[in-house]
């Protein structure tokens, strides 16, 4: 089963983080767009002031308005979520569009995402392209881990039209050289069923498995059926079920599936299970404390 949807987030966050807020509020205080921007983060993290979402918009709309394109990207989030503001899709792509018409990686990218998803906007595949290239080629990891998928995965509601492995690949790997769980789970999914590649069974555990210990469900659920079928690995029930039960845990559909549904899972020995729910135990504090 290939089990890989688009997991599109059309809101995002610029990163920048502010260590002296006395000094920022001053400056934005004198209307220095950048400074602004960078109160408004302290406001929204609750840095050196208490947490204030409000305030963070106040100060986000006045950097945006004066065009600086990290607040416009996070202004177009606020009301894509409705934080602070009211949720308003129209007012969200406006500011996306506007950071995105200055060359912002990660507006381009999320306007990519609603007119793929049709989300406030018509649905229209090949303007999602136009904005994920742009965005990919600076170098932007979700549009790259996007576009790889949609070149890789013949799925609903794009069908064949845009199948195209060897773009496929070359994206996905630059956006698994970028440590994306979901480009290195879908170069497994490359691997397992021969898009663009020769079949490797192999190869494609090592990449579910790298997409795995990232915290991937789906690549769990993923490697934990390479398992159950001993394909590329060693037959082990008991790894099957952990994964398996990792990323059913993470309410991944396919793991609870499996999870539910494969012959043999229920008849683990209860030292089998205890082994099981060990390596899951260990696998969870490993995860907690990576970066």
């Amino acid at each position: 089963m290939i089990s890989c949807l688009l997991g599109l987030t059309p809101e995002v966050w610029a990163q920048e983080t502010n260590a002296d807020f006395q000094a920022t509020q001053a400056a934005a205080d004198k209307g220095v767009a950048k400074a602004q921007y960078e109160l408004a983060r302290d406001y929204e993290k609750g840095t050196g002031v208490a947490r204030d979402y409000a305030k963070a918009a106040q100060y986000l709309r006045q950097a945006a308005d004066q065009g600086y394109a990290d607040a416009q990207v996070t202004l177009g989030s606020y009301y894509g979520r409705g934080l602070a503001v009211p949720r308003d899709l129209d007012t969200a792509i406006f500011w996306y569009r506007k950071a995105a018409d200055q060359g912002n990686a990660l507006a381009e990218y999320a306007l990519g995402g609603f007119y793929a998803q049709g989300r406030g906007v018509t649905n229209d595949v090949a303007e999602a392209l136009r904005w994920w290239q742009k965005a990919a080629r600076q170098g932007q990891v979700e549009a790259q881990t996007a576009l790889g998928q949609l070149y890789l995965i013949p799925a609903a509601p794009f069908g064949t039209n845009y199948l195209n492995y060897p773009e496929a690949l070359r994206w996905l790997r630059l956006a698994a050289g970028q440590g994306s769980a979901g480009a290195l789970n879908n170069l497994g999914v490359a691997y397992e069923h021969g898009f663009g590649v020769k079949r490797d069974f192999t190869e494609a555990a090592k990449w579910y498995y790298a997409a795995a210990v990232r915290g991937n469900a789906l690549a769990q659920a993923n490697l934990g059926q390479l398992y159950y079928y001993g394909q590329g690995v060693t037959n082990d029930l008991v790894q099957a079920y952990a994964w398996l039960k990792l990323s059913a845990d993470r309410g991944n559909p396919l793991g609870r599936n499996d999870l539910a549904t494969l012959p043999g899972l229920e008849l683990l020995t209860p030292e089998q299970q205890t082994e099981a729910n060990q390596k899951i135990l260990d696998f969870k504090k490993k995860l907690k404390v990576q970066p």
